[in-house]
């Protein structure tokens, strides 16, 4: 996979005066595309969800959330009504996003599409977002076509295959062939740390075969997102030379937020869009 490394946003128009951490991929979903994925340090919150929380549904202090959201928009200098933030559900739900769907004030829009885990776009001028905690977030472009997509693939969402979900609705609704897209899977936990049940490891070999090494580990406990969702992305058609991983494992690493390690914490996001 390649390697990206952490950059910061420039930050004029906060309050505080902080500005954000993130990583930069854009280079690898091709020209005319931007993604960035957040990890938890430049915003305002305190302990447990220090410091830059994006989700409002943590427990945080909602200004905490909202000047954390404005900070991020600064430093990509895009307003905040331009995001597009989705109630997640972890589900296969797929919205198809447009310019009517961003708050044209100009505020925090707080949800534009509820019970939702995958939206695409063919227009410029909004940001599509996903929160996480240890999900996988994906981004999916098709430079040709100008067409980006962002998910949310927990396990079930793995397991459900969104991203063929995501893929078809492509298909079906632009006519883009999945061999011409490019995906890009951000910060997620590992299988390093991801130890499961029995039931759920179960349902993932049945899913994608013994020898697939989706579960691995002493007694078959360990599952691996990334590789379940590579092959996910396989199996819709994505070539294998157009995906790619940035970030690392959120439960291992401090710099990112963590269910599985902290319970109660923050949400890092994950932000694709088509540059103007």
């Amino acid at each position: 996979m390649t390697a990206i490394e952490r950059s910061g946003g420039a930050d004029p128009g906060s309050r505080r005066g902080r500005s954000a951490s993130w990583t930069d991929a854009s280079s690898l979903l091709g020209e005319g595309i931007r993604l960035i994925f957040t990890d938890r340090h430049g915003g305002v919150s305190p302990h447990p969800y220090d410091a830059l929380n994006l989700g409002y549904h943590t427990g945080d202090e909602l200004d905490n959330v909202r000047t954390n959201r404005a900070i991020v928009a600064a430093g990509l200098r895009i307003a905040a009504g331009r995001f597009i933030y989705l109630e997640q559900a972890h589900g296969l739900r797929m919205a198809r996003a447009g310019l009517q769907d961003t708050d044209n004030s100009g505020q925090d829009f707080n949800v534009a599409f509820a019970a939702t885990d995958g939206v695409y776009t063919t227009e410029r001028g909004m940001v599509l977002t996903i929160l996480t905690a240890d999900c996988v977030p994906i981004a999916i472009a098709v430079p040709s076509a100008g067409a980006v997509a962002m998910l949310h693939a927990g396990w079930r969402g793995t397991i459900g295959n969104i991203v063929g979900s995501a893929l078809g609705m492509l298909k079906n609704d632009l006519g883009l062939d999945p061999g011409e897209a490019k995906a890009v899977m951000g910060p997620a936990i590992g299988a390093c740390c991801y130890e499961v049940d029995e039931g759920r490891a179960r349902l993932f070999v049945e899913r994608y075969g013994e020898k697939s090494m989706v579960v691995t580990g002493e007694g078959g406990s360990r599952l691996d997102l990334f590789r379940a969702n590579l092959l996910n992305l396989l199996e819709a058609g994505v070539r294998e030379e157009n995906i790619s991983r940035a970030g690392g494992c959120t439960c291992c690493e401090l710099r990112y937020f963590s269910f599985r390690r902290d319970g109660v914490t923050g949400r890092q996001g994950a932000f694709v869009f088509l540059r103007k």
